[in-house]
């Protein structure tokens, strides 16, 4: 299974609640150029998941209309599983359940960076994802430390 974990683009600041907080412009440049950077490693993607809170959602929507461009067939899931203070253990099962075999999680620090240290047996704060970084897990079972890391990109500029 391939799991590839992208952390929203930059979000305005917090005015009212957290979970309302929108992409700003340069948000929505930097996901994009996460994702057209990736895109050959993307094309196999089945399913995008993420989580409700809307920069998160409004980074997957980014996600999943560059894919479609592409000829990638994609949906996107929003789950409760991957938000800001979410724990691993509840998605893992849920990724072992799923019948897709490539998955893109849409979430926020810092439970990205956490469910990589647990998916691929890292010590706690080794990895680190800045707004629209993207990761990419392999593993044969979806658990506790057996993900191995093959990458993870960060946005500059």
């Amino acid at each position: 299974m391939q799991v590839f974990v992208l952390r929203h683009g930059q979000a305005e600041s917090q005015l009212t609640t957290d979970e309302a907080r929108n992409l700003t412009a340069k948000g929505r440049d930097d996901v994009a150029a996460s994702i057209n950077h990736a895109l050959g490693e993307l094309k196999g993607v089945q399913e995008i998941w993420a989580s409700p809170l809307v920069r998160a959602l409004q980074t997957a929507q980014i996600t999943q209309e560059i894919l479609l461009n592409n000829g990638v067939q994609v949906t996107i899931k929003i789950t409760d599983l991957i938000t800001p203070d979410s724990s691993a253990d509840g998605l893992f099962d849920s990724l072992q359940a799923t019948k897709a075999n490539s998955i893109l999680l849409a979430s926020h620090q810092p439970f990205v960076g956490g469910f990589l240290d647990v998916f691929c047996g890292g010590a706690r704060g080794s990895h680190s994802m800045e707004t629209s970084s993207l990761a990419l897990v392999e593993c044969e079972i979806a658990a506790a430390n057996c993900g191995e890391l093959r990458w993870l990109r960060h946005v500059h500029g």
